[in-house]
Formats: structure tokens, sequence, C-alpha cells
């Protein structure tokens, strides 16, 4: 056997899930020093990719507030030049996060309540926020909000994409048989099982419950398929013990190149693809396209 509200939410889900900006690269961006080679590559594609959104995610990253891009541009520049003044009038550079905010607080009225708080603290307090606590992947309202980042992002650049939901098949009786301490011990294995299984760029989650959801981007609904097949294998084959054997019943929807869908209406049709799984006798994956 194995044996706040919902802004601030989005504001913690968008600062844990961001890839390559923090606080040391701002500084550099500032002037502070030279961008290394990494660094250089990351801020390179950021530019590409966000325009002038660009510009919010520093600010971001300084104040853990946002601002409308064009707005952001504008601001980035205005707390260059404020760095400045208060080097003259001090004379010392007081950098540039606090020269943001004394900016924004005190010339533009712009934050309100600004508490500065460390970095790794605050990374720390974004991954209690947006993960759940058994398995450690994303939870729900932080899944939702990458999977509408992920849409909107397929249509600005194309591609496609996949989305897998899949939960236990009856979990109720692990639980009433075997205590729900068992029935945690096997949502953390099927966890385990799955993170091995997804590439970086994907979103895993526990949904809910027995239930799990992974975004697959630029993947392809047969791709994908071929993905939770294999995923349902690897369950059956790796959760297995004197007692019981752990199954998974798996539903696949997608959106090809060129399509545009809703998050809620993606999700739908994937949770009704789950249904049929479960409804043509569970341990198989039921996809949108009729695999």
């Amino acid at each position: 056997m194995f044996s706040m509200t919902e802004h601030t939410n989005e504001k913690l889900a968008e600062l844990a899930t961001r890839e390559g900006i923090d606080i040391r690269m701002v500084s550099a961006l500032a002037g502070d020093r030279t961008l290394n080679a990494r660094e250089k590559v990351i801020v390179d594609r950021l530019q590409s990719e966000r325009g002038e959104a660009f510009y919010a995610d520093l600010l971001h990253t300084l104040t853990h507030h946002s601002f409308p891009s064009r707005q952001a541009k504008h601001l980035w520049g205005e707390i260059t030049e404020h760095r400045k003044s208060l080097n003259t009038i001090l004379g010392r550079d007081p950098g540039v996060l606090l020269a943001a905010h004394d900016y924004l607080t005190n010339v533009t009225s712009n934050l309100n309540g600004v508490c500065l708080i460390e970095e790794n603290k605050l990374a720390s307090i974004a991954n209690v926020a947006t993960h759940d606590g058994l398995t450690g992947l994303f939870d729900q309202t932080t899944f939702k909000i990458r999977l509408k980042e992920e849409l909107e992002r397929k249509v600005r650049y194309g591609g496609s994409l996949s989305l897998v939901m899949f939960d236990v098949d009856k979990f109720k009786h692990i639980n009433d048989e075997f205590g729900h301490a068992e029935g945690d011990a096997v949502i953390k294995h099927l966890a385990e099982i799955l993170t091995a299984q997804v590439r970086k760029m994907d979103v895993a989650a526990r949904y809910g419950g027995d239930e799990f959801a992974v975004i697959l981007p630029q993947v392809e609904e047969g791709a994908a398929y071929i993905f939770a097949e294999r995923l349902r294998q690897r369950v059956e084959q790796k959760t297995q013990s004197s007692a019981y054997t752990v199954t998974i019943s798996v539903g696949v929807a997608g959106c090809a190149e060129g399509e545009t869908i809703s998050s809620e209406a993606l999700l739908k049709k994937t949770d009704e693809q789950l249904y049929n799984a479960k409804k043509s006798g569970r341990n198989k994956v039921c996809s949108d396209n009729g695999q």
C-alpha cells in the first residue's frame, strides 16, 4: 500500500508561474550591472513575446502590482529619471527598487499601503497560495488562470493546445475500505507519476479531490491521446498493491492550429470525454476526436 481574495490569488499565481524575470534581472536592466549571456537570452525572448507588456512584467516584479502595458512603459522611464533625481538629492544611488516604490507611492500615488518583502519569502507565499498542499501541483484556481493564459498565447502565436483530465476509478472504495490516509497516499503517488511524465512547459494540477488536469501547449489532440494512454498504463503498472490496483479514466480534448475556444468550453469538452471513459468501463482514455 501507499503507506485572500480572488484578485490576490491571481497576482500570486502570476508571480509563481512567470518564467525568467526576477528582481536581479530587473536591477540589471535598470543599469546596475551587465546582463550575463543566459539572462540576455531570456530578456530577448521575453521582449519579443511580450512587447510593451514586458514593462508591465518589470513593474510587477518590482511592486507586485499590475499596470497596463502602455502605462508601464511610460512609468519605467519615469522611475529611471526619478532614480537619477534621488541620487542627486541623497548623494547616493537608492537603487531601482526603492526608486520605483518612492515614485509610485509618493509622486504618482499609484501604490497605497506598500510593504517591501524579501523575494524568497514572497516566492514562498506565492507557492503556498497557488499549489495544492498534498501533491505540490497547481491548484484549480491557478490552473484555470494558466489555461486562459495559454489559450491567449495560442491565439497570439499560433500552434495547437490540448487538455487532459483524469480521475481515479472507484476512489471512494479505497477511502472507505482502507481509510483516508491511504487515499491521500494514492493521490500523492499519482501526482509523482504525473510529474515524471510532463514536460517543463506543461501545466499539471490537482483539479479537486481525486481529479487531475494537464495543459499540453503545442500538442495536437492525437499526440495528447498518446500521452494520456501512456500515463494510464504507467499508473496501472506503478500503483499496484497486495490489496488493490489503482486505475484511472482519462478525457482528452484539443484546440488545433487556427481554431479558437474559451477555457470554459475546453474544460467542458474534456470533462465530457472523462465522463465517457467512466461510462464505457473505466481504465481507458476517451478523446474528443473519437479515439
